[in-house]
């Protein structure tokens, strides 16, 4: 029943914040990067500081839409709107906010020619696929090689002492299991006819040796 609370006065505020989002007055423009932190805050992130400039009611709005989305996590604040994704990318147009993800990426292609390593000593985030993974059986080390950059051109290895694995190894699980806590909903990126894995049912001894 809490939880219904919380979601109905969310989405209630979620909606005044967004018409807020798309006036003129002096506290719109920090509603509008406030959603948009929400929606994608790795392309859009919000300076929390900017709370300081709305009016008591705003701030109320905000934090009962905060609560909604950390609380819950039910579904994206933009899958509220029958249009959302198209709407909140509209409104990042509108109010000219960066694309901080298409500003790295644009940095990094200017500083490096197509072709050539990325330059990892100068640290920031990367985009990374797995590519494989190494053992030696009977030891409990484990190597796994992730390709980076655009051109899957630089190959990282990340070897993993045991007391890593098990770490690494239970927070995925309990990352999996959080998100398929409701079968039946499942995650928020949940694929068309996707079940929960049956590996979550199963105690590691039964997740078989070779």
């Amino acid at each position: 029943m809490e939880r219904d609370i919380i979601e109905t006065r969310g989405v209630a505020a979620l909606q005044r914040l967004f018409a807020v989002a798309h006036r003129d007055s002096g506290q719109c423009r920090y509603i509008a990067r406030f959603l948009l932190g929400l929606y994608n805050g790795t392309r859009f992130p919000f300076d929390l500081t900017d709370l300081r400039a709305i009016d008591d009611a705003l701030f109320d709005d905000c934090v009962a839409v905060l609560r909604m989305d950390a609380r819950l996590t039910r579904q994206e604040v933009h899958k509220y709107f029958d249009n959302g994704q198209q709407d909140f990318e509209q409104l990042a147009r509108d109010w000219g906010v960066e694309d901080m993800y298409k500003v790295r990426e644009d940095a990094k292609r200017a500083a490096q020619p197509v072709g050539t390593p990325a330059p990892l000593h100068e640290g920031g985030s990367f985009d990374a696929t797995l590519h494989t993974y190494g053992d030696a059986p009977g030891y409990r080390d484990v190597s796994v090689y992730a390709r980076i950059g655009e051109q899957g051109n630089t190959e990282v290895r990340l070897r993993l002492t045991p007391g890593d694995s098990e770490t690494l190894m239970l927070h995925v699980t309990r990352v999996h299991a959080f998100a398929w806590r409701d079968a039946e909903r499942g995650p928020l990126d949940k694929k068309p006819g996707e079940r929960r894995p049956a590996w979550l049912d199963k105690a590691p001894a039964q997740w078989g040796i070779y």
